[in-house]
């Protein structure tokens, strides 16, 4: 029995230790969602204004908000307010100020109009009801040559049996619908896939 008491704090320890990394930047899922990795290669810079469409808790929301430092901003929103207030609640406790939380619709993002020089949505494209109308909505608030992200789960990587994301060839019809370009895509993720686009230059 002292020896199963000597034991237990030790193993507590243990397991708490395996589960607070999951909520900060140093978590599993960094080593392979490779958030640093993702910014150099989309362009994130010191001093810009983003956009981050889909949010959820804001998982990439802090690591664009350490990015682009205090000369810049990060707009993150998202269509459920609690979400959003979690973003708040952590931005009060680690005393984060180029964070905004915006509450937005199924077909628009309201996105302050011509501030931003990126749009970034990381495992949220595929949940959108109608795209199309969002990407529409979307341009008024893009600054010109402003790159499009959209960061997906990529069913040749995962199976196709892996939740509901969206195919590469639904991706880009369904963003060219809506006038962008592809500029490249990257594979280099072991689970997602990056594409990159913009206006056609007959919008800019």
């Amino acid at each position: 029995m002292k020896k199963l008491q000597r034991i237990l704090p030790v193993l507590f320890s243990l397991i708490i230790i395996s589960f607070v990394p999951c909520f900060g930047q140093n978590s599993y899922r960094d080593t392979w969602q490779k958030p640093e990795a993702i910014m150099d290669t989309i362009g994130v810079k010191q001093g810009m204004v983003i956009g981050e469409a889909g949010a959820g808790e804001g998982y990439f929301t802090f690591w664009l908000s350490k990015r682009v430092g205090e000369k810049g901003k990060i707009y993150t929103n998202d269509i459920k307010e609690s979400v959003l207030h979690q973003i708040k609640k952590r931005c009060e406790r680690e005393g984060i100020n180029n964070i905004t939380t915006i509450l937005g619709k199924q077909n628009d993002p309201f996105f302050p109009e011509g501030e931003l020089d990126m749009v970034v949505m990381m495992l949220a494209f595929h949940e959108f009801k109608n795209p199309v109308k969002w990407l529409e909505n979307v341009k008024a608030s893009l600054n010109p040559e402003a790159p499009l992200v959209i960061i997906e789960r990529d069913p040749e990587k995962t199976g196709s049996g892996w939740g509901h994301f969206m195919k590469k060839d639904e991706i880009l019809e369904t963003v060219k619908k809506a006038n962008f370009e592809l500029v490249r895509i990257e594979t280099f993720l072991a689970k997602d896939t990056i594409f990159i686009f913009r206006l056609k230059t007959s919008e800019m």
